[in-house]
């Protein structure tokens, strides 16, 4: 079993937003690092969508999965089967209080081939009301370095 070590990975990324009555389907494809560091499993990369550039980080480790996303606005998110958990929000006017209440929370990994799957569905609270359901749909897989 590999301990630590570190990967250059292909990264595909499937977003559902449910905001109100509006649902928005996003999906991403791009280049990353995965990082295996004392049973943590780290995935870095860096997300382009209308000319704004994000540094996207998650982190998945046995019962917990924090998502970072830093660019104009930075979010600090934390996710665990079944609790609320507080967040944070920062923009350019200021910092706002944000909640997770993850209703899914599945992963798969074969390490030795650098691949897996993470699955969350989340509700997103701000001052105690929904803003919105999110699902995130993210896999990640070895580079071949014959193909790319």
């Amino acid at each position: 079993m590999i301990i630590n070590g570190q990967s250059d990975v292909k990264v595909h990324l499937k977003t559902k937003i449910r905001q109100g009555n509006d649902i928005e389907d996003f999906q991403f494809d791009t280049d990353g690092q995965l990082l295996l560091k004392n049973g943590a499993l780290y995935l870095r990369y860096t997300e382009i969508i209308d000319d704004q550039t994000t540094q996207v980080m998650f982190k998945i480790d046995d019962e917990r999965v924090r998502l970072n996303r830093s660019g104009e606005t930075t979010t600090k998110l934390a996710f665990v089967k079944s609790q609320r958990v507080p967040a944070l929000y920062q923009t350019p006017a200021g910092q706002m209080q944000i909640e997770t209440l993850t209703t899914l929370l599945a992963t798969h990994f074969d390490l030795a081939n650098w691949r897996g799957e993470v699955d969350v569905d989340y509700v997103l609270y701000a001052n105690q009301q929904i803003v919105g359901q999110y699902e995130i749909r993210l896999q990640f897989s070895a580079k071949s370095s014959m193909l790319d």
